[in-house]
């Protein structure tokens, strides 16, 4: 935490950011997850991990949710919320691999956005040029 004494900030390291890290619990469906401190510049970076089955080999292994960056000037309440927050990440991020909509991974999290952008270029186009009960046959 850090505490103004005489006008002096005094900031959180690793260990004291671990220590409330290290009160934060995740488990899903049975499997116990766990949180990474890294050193990132002036802060810090928090990741979840836990060693889950892969939605596209079927193959257990270690997965590691994205990155989420901790001010050294953070207090308890922000790391606690940063640790939810990179919960909800993952778990939002396995459901978009999961979920399908005709056999199609529609949302699936690892799409590039150039791809997108194209995708959204040509969908954008073809609801101008066609009404969209015509749009809709094509699509479907």
């Amino acid at each position: 935490m850090h505490i103004c004494i005489n006008q002096y900030i005094i900031t959180m390291n690793a260990l004291e950011i671990k220590k409330v890290i290290d009160q934060c619990e995740f488990n899903l469906f049975d499997i116990p997850f766990s949180f990474r401190i890294m050193t990132k510049g002036d802060g810090f970076l928090l990741q979840l991990q836990g060693y889950i089955k892969d939605n596209e080999s079927g193959e257990f292994s270690w997965q590691n949710g994205g990155k989420h960056y901790l001010s050294s000037f953070a207090v308890k309440d922000e790391i606690v919320n940063k640790a939810w927050k990179a919960c909800f990440d993952f778990i939002i991020h396995e459901a978009r691999e999961a979920f399908s909509y005709k056999k199609q991974t529609i949302y699936h999290p690892h799409f590039l956005v150039d791809e997108l952008a194209t995708f959204v270029a040509q969908s954008d186009h073809a609801r101008r040029t066609n009404s969209s009960s015509t749009f809709e046959k094509k699509i479907s």
